[in-house]
């Protein structure tokens, strides 16, 4: 069987998880403008037309900024006295240092207009991160201003920036930067900008390329492990479970390279899209163990026969499926930089119109562990719902399915079943024949009394029929001839075989009625037509002549 093609659910969490990460503008160069992007934890008076009430803001702005070679507005997120054209220069030095140097994530700047409140630094000073240089470590720090008639902002500080120039001094080009020719080796530029993202683009392409050979290699190295926990090549066989260590090698590679990488946004976004790879892909991957491995304990069950197991464990694949694929969820709403206090308190009030909103999924939830913990039926059983009789085909988390003898399928929502009349067809041990014979009533007593010992005699040495069960009783006068009963159990389960003794058992029991010499009565009724006689008896007596008469 090919593998699928169509992409699994975990990869799909991991792309739409990286889009809202662009579309939030937690990626400054890639997304949203930085007044869109900064979600405080408390309520602001005000909204800055820069997005600088928190530190959060005045970072993401800065860098989008200089990113759109805006350096009039870049400058105002510095606090300087210097003149606008000397401000402009220092913003964009301040970018290239912040590019070459600084490694920080982003998601995890304060976006509190308080700030973190670093008592190493002051009140109104917030760290951003550190930049290593021959002349010491540079704290880049902001630092809340308060000027008159203005709201309070954050502006990157004044010693942060005067040591700017001496540390671009004591920078030394990294090793992928010795390769870019000396014009691109400012950090600055459109080319420079564009050779990044090419640089971005390759290394997704070798790192891809890395993983799918390692995954291979894996492959082949682990093969004799993966036979005996899985029962065969993991390479050839299982591809649900090949597939996600691609994925998952591919986020390791990525997150690993993320620091090369020549811009400070394409760090924290290499970094954060590494991370999404490496949590959706373990997702991928627990889905995919957990359904082989109950797959497997299901096979010999199935093979056994023992139907009444594999409903059960099937129902709790699928659950364990679910769990997991909800935890890998809230793992990547997590990464994305969502505040899980809120989301998990909201569970709670959330649960709770969820129930009532999906007050009927629960309901065949609930039925489905009903019918499987009681197990009227099981997988595989022919049986009668309501009106309907067919086979069961799989007992589901909604509904069941039954196959028909029409060969249709019919589902059953859960709920509705556990509230049905079933007759389990299968869980006889053993099958009745009954069937009632018409004798004409031509026939005579001597041949009626031979007929039911006849018919009895062949029941009692028949050896599919259970003897003990076995009876022939003439029942009534019907009124189409004499009706006579034979009544017993065939031992057998399996309705073919049931049908075959029972075709048996009616040619012998016919052959029987014909050797006694009668015949079974066609159904008619019999009209005797007589007249009648009235008082022509000779012991009539003779009525008394009329009173007049006799005086006359």
């Amino acid at each position: 069987m090919k593998p699928r093609t169509r992409l699994p659910v975990a990869l799909v969490i991991v792309v739409a998880a990286a889009t809202t990460v662009l579309a939030q503008g937690l990626i400054p160069s890639l997304g949203g403008r930085s007044e869109a992007a900064a979600p405080a934890a408390q309520p602001t008076m005000f909204a800055d037309p820069l997005g600088r009430q928190t530190p959060a803001g005045t970072v993401t702005g800065f860098l989008d900024a200089v990113g759109r070679r805006d350096l009039s507005r870049a400058a105002k997120y510095l606090d300087t006295k210097l003149p606008e054209d000397q401000a402009e220069e220092l913003a964009q030095e301040l970018k290239i240092l912040l590019d070459r140097a600084l490694s920080v994530d982003l998601g995890r700047i304060s976006r509190n207009p308080e700030g973190e409140r670093d008592s190493r630094f002051g009140k109104d000073r917030e760290l951003i991160g550190t930049i290593d240089g021959d002349s010491g470590t540079l704290n880049v720090l902001l630092v809340r201003v308060r000027r008159a008639d203005e709201p309070p902002v954050w502006l990157f500080a004044p010693e942060t920036l005067h040591a700017v120039p001496r540390f671009q001094e004591d920078y030394k080009p990294s090793a992928v930067e010795e390769y870019l020719p000396a014009s691109l080796r400012q950090g600055q530029g459109g080319w420079y900008r564009l050779w990044s993202w090419i640089f971005v683009v390759a290394v997704c392409g070798v790192a891809f390329i890395m993983a799918t050979l390692l995954a291979r290699l894996g492959n082949w190295a682990l093969k004799p492990a993966a036979t005996r926990i899985f029962g065969g090549g993991v390479g050839a066989r299982h591809p649900a479970l090949v597939a996600p260590w691609r994925w998952l090698l591919f986020g390791i590679i990525a997150r690993a390279a993320a620091p090369h990488l020549l811009t400070l946004q394409q760090r924290y976004g290499g970094e954060r899209f590494g991370a999404l790879l490496i949590a959706g892909a373990l997702t991928w991957l627990a889905v995919g163990i957990v359904g082989h491995l109950m797959g497997r304990w299901i096979a010999p069950l199935e093979r056994q026969g023992t139907t009444e197991k594999i409903a059960p464990l099937r129902l709790a694949s699928r659950l364990l499926q679910v769990g997991v694929v909800i935890i890998g969820g809230l793992g990547l709403l997590k990464l994305v930089g969502v505040n899980m206090t809120p989301v998990l308190a909201g569970l709670g009030v959330g649960g709770i119109a969820v129930a009532l909103a999906s007050q009927k999924t629960l309901e065949n939830l609930f039925g489905g562990m009903m019918v499987i913990g009681d197990s009227p039926v099981r997988i595989g059983q022919f049986c009668r719902v309501g009106t309907m009789v067919g086979t069961i085909e799989d007992i589901g988390l909604r509904s069941t399915r039954i196959r028909t003898l029409a060969r249709t399928i019919i589902s059953i929502p859960n709920a509705d079943l556990a509230t049905m009349s079933l007759e389990n067809f299968a869980a006889r041990d053993k099958l009745l024949f009954q069937q009632t014979f018409t004798l004409r009533y031509e026939t005579t007593l001597a041949q009626l009394r031979l007929v039911v010992a006849g018919m009895r005699q062949l029941l009692d040495r028949h050896a599919e029929v259970e003897e003990s069960t076995a009876r022939v009783r003439l029942l009534r006068l019907a009124p189409s001839g004499f009706e006579v009963e034979a009544f017993a159990y065939v031992m057998t389960t399996e309705y073919e075989t049931f049908l075959a003794v029972q075709e048996d058992l009616l040619l012998r029991l016919m052959d029987v009625i014909a050797a006694s010499g009668t015949a079974l009565a066609f159904p008619s009724q019999t009209m005797y037509v007589a007249k009648d006689g009235g008082l022509e008896s000779p012991h009539a007596v003779a009525a008394p002549p009329p009173a007049d008469a006799a005086r006359r």
